[in-house]
């Protein structure tokens, strides 16, 4: 081969490929040139203007329609200027249809804008519709793509779902807000709720191994005082709200309630207490109470002979937050004693709560079927068709663990003192 014509083929073949090169550049830049042009599009955009954004819906029945509430934020009410108030920074929107999806499109008839309903904080559902049955209104909110799951569900107690979100509050400008942050606080404090959010309650629904439950919400005081801007302007005698109950659901209809103490007892043994607190008896008289620092439950179920059981184990730690009595709490027999008698007011308690389940309600709330089915899943194929009947005579083992960790900044109470101060 010449060798001039040989230099000239391998550098036309490093042109080639060179050119190559610079065409796939080339093509690459214009298809994300494209994909960009069509992602930063704003074809589905929404203005804030023109959006009525959603913080709670109510629903309760009118005959055989749906009766919707929703509140809606008022923007210029929630900004505090100077020179006083604008007006109630919320408005409570209405509608009736046979379906949910119906009753906020009546509503855009009497609002200037468009219902954008992804910062819902709370659905709250009136006790004769929760106790009918709850399956056709969850339909919609599961399948609308603008919701997001992370709302509580909420039963009204004893009233319509409309009353609650129509009081004007204190502390917060929204009710649904403050309801929201309310149950946020009673989670971590008092353990007295059942926080349940759109996805935990369908999980719940359609689980032949566990129940559904939802908290229960009432007002106190004049429901026609609370809905006026007065009410939050009060320092006492105002219309509030409270976390009641928890309400039991066979399938998706309410059957009943459990009060603030079998609450408690019912989130102890599902492992969802962070923090309560528990009052007991002092040997000879007066009372002194516990705040419980740290819970750990743990579920087991298994299957003897055919025959399906429950295992509850208990671990708690506690410290001595305020006493109403003479004790000696420096002597650890004594602390030994308060354990021996938190654990006994435990186990009684417990007990009547998942006898209550069993015995009153049939449903099964604890998720023991659930549990069952994790251990032994064989098992559970021929249980999990006759589970009611199986769960109302369950056996159920409790067993409770207490430490008493601390007294507090002093071991003994100043009353000790004080009673030897009166006998001198």
């Amino acid at each position: 081969m010449h060798p001039i014509r040989g230099v000239r083929t391998e550098e036309n073949k490093i042109k080639g490929k060179g050119g190559a090169a610079v065409r796939r550049m080339i093509l690459l830049s214009l298809c994300f040139l494209l994909m960009g042009a069509l992602l930063a599009g704003c074809w589905s955009r929404r203005e804030l203007n023109d959006l009525s954004i959603v913080g709670g819906i109510g629903i309760d029945k009118s005959g055989d329609q749906y009766k919707l509430s929703a509140q809606v934020v008022v923007p210029e009410a929630m900004v505090s200027k100077r020179g006083g108030s604008t007006g109630t920074p919320t408005a409570i929107f209405r509608a009736t249809a046979p379906s949910m999806v119906e009753a906020i499109r009546k509503m855009v008839r009497s609002s200037p804008r468009y219902f954008y309903l992804s910062h819902l904080r709370i659905l709250v559902i009136s006790e004769q519709v929760a106790r009918e049955g709850i399956r056709d209104i969850l339909d919609f909110f599961s399948r609308d793509n603008e919701l997001r799951a992370d709302f509580y569900i909420l039963i009204a107690k004893g009233e319509q779902a409309e009353k609650i979100l129509s009081i004007v509050t204190h502390t917060e400008k929204s009710q649904s807000n403050k309801i929201f942050k309310s149950m946020d606080w009673n989670k971590k404090v008092t353990g007295e709720t059942a926080n349940v959010y759109l996805d935990d309650l369908l999980s719940d629904l359609i689980s032949p191994g566990k129940a559904a439950v939802l908290t229960g919400v009432e007002t106190t005081g004049s429901k026609q005082t609370g809905e006026k801007m007065s009410n939050a302007l009060k320092s006492n005698d105002y219309t509030h709200f409270k976390f009641s109950s928890t309400g039991v659901f066979k399938d998706d209809k309410l059957v009943g309630w459990l009060n603030e103490t079998e609450s408690r007892d019912y989130n102890y043994i599902i492992g969802k207490v962070k923090s309560t607190v528990e009052s007991l008896a002092c040997p000879k008289k007066g009372t002194l109470d516990l705040i419980v620092s740290r819970v750990n439950s743990k579920m087991k179920g298994v299957v003897k002979n055919g025959k399906p059981e429950a295992k509850v184990k208990l671990y708690m730690e506690a410290d001595v937050t305020e006493v109403k009595c003479v004790i000696e709490l420096n002597k650890p027999e004594t602390l030994h004693g308060l354990e021996k008698e938190l654990k006994k007011k435990l186990t009684a308690s417990l007990q009547h709560v998942i006898n209550k389940a069993q015995k009153t309600f049939g449903s099964d709330i604890f998720g023991f079927g659930s549990a069952i089915h994790r251990s032994n899943p064989k098992a559970w194929k021929q249980l999990k068709k006759n589970w009611r009947q199986e769960f109302v005579n369950l056996p159920v083992e409790l067993s409770i663990d207490v430490k008493i960790r601390r007294t507090g900044t002093q071991t003994n109470s100043f009353i000790n003192d004080m009673k030897k101060k009166e006998e001198q």
